[in-house]
């Protein structure tokens, strides 16, 4: 399975499919995900134990339709405790099949030889961030941001739980902020449908929706009503 290059980041808003479970990954094709996507997020971390040992891909009926590969860490969301070692393996695995990468910011110093062949092979990667009990202040994530420019993201993602409006709106501010990087904000909780619509009004490069039946993150919207929300309003900035 050849990988599918990516203009990224994109001028046009960007909607990630997110998949989690291995029914909804046998499901989907390259038709049925240009239906609702435009790119296809493969959570390696919940889908470790279908991960191939040698074997085809399991992921490989989705070519020529892109790819982001994501191995999350514990502490940033998975439910499984994967060590670095684990993650780092199975993200150079599919790495032949990548058009895009996930890396969390705080991973970046322990995944800093893969990084280097991440880049070697001209693929671009994001360095993410996620907060599920607040939203982190604009220092913190401006210092975050700054960490994934330093370190040759393509882009810096914030993911964080939202309580209040006055947390939408600092996180809608934040997105429209030029942080000299390129980023993609998105709330959690109860208030991040809305957030993930008004921070892509903002700007924000990727904005992520599930695939199949299940959430991958709290509040998600489907990737298919994502997308056609999206698509039905303007731009702020």
């Amino acid at each position: 399975m050849p990988r599918t290059a990516f203009p990224f980041p994109d001028p046009a808003t960007t909607v990630v499919g997110s998949i989690g479970d291995a029914r909804a990954l046998a499901e989907e094709s390259p038709a049925s995900l240009a239906g609702q996507c435009d790119i296809a997020e493969i959570r390696l971390d919940l889908l470790h134990r279908e991960f191939p040992q040698g074997g085809a891909a399991p992921w490989g009926h989705l070519a020529p339709f892109p790819l982001l590969f994501t191995a999350r860490c514990h502490s940033e969301g998975s439910p499984v405790d994967l060590d670095v070692g684990t993650r780092a393996a199975m993200l150079r695995a599919a790495l032949p099949h990548a058009s895009l990468i996930d890396i969390e910011a705080r991973s970046i110093p322990e995944m800093a030889a893969l990084i280097a062949e991440i880049s070697a092979e001209g693929v671009p990667w994001i360095a993410s961030y996620h907060d599920f009990e607040k939203l982190p202040s604009r220092g913190d994530l401006e210092a975050q941001a700054g960490i994934a420019r330093e370190a040759g993201a393509a882009a810096f993602k914030a993911a964080a739980q939202l309580r209040t409006m006055d947390d939408l709106t600092a996180l809608a501010h934040f997105q429209m902020n030029d942080a000299g990087i390129p980023l993609a904000t998105m709330g959690m909780g109860v208030l991040a449908p809305v957030s993930r619509l008004l921070c892509a009004q903002a700007g924000s490069v990727l904005n992520y929706g599930y695939l199949g039946s299940t959430p991958t993150a709290p509040g998600q919207w489907s990737a298919r009503r994502l997308r056609e929300n999206i698509r039905s309003l303007r731009p702020i900035c």
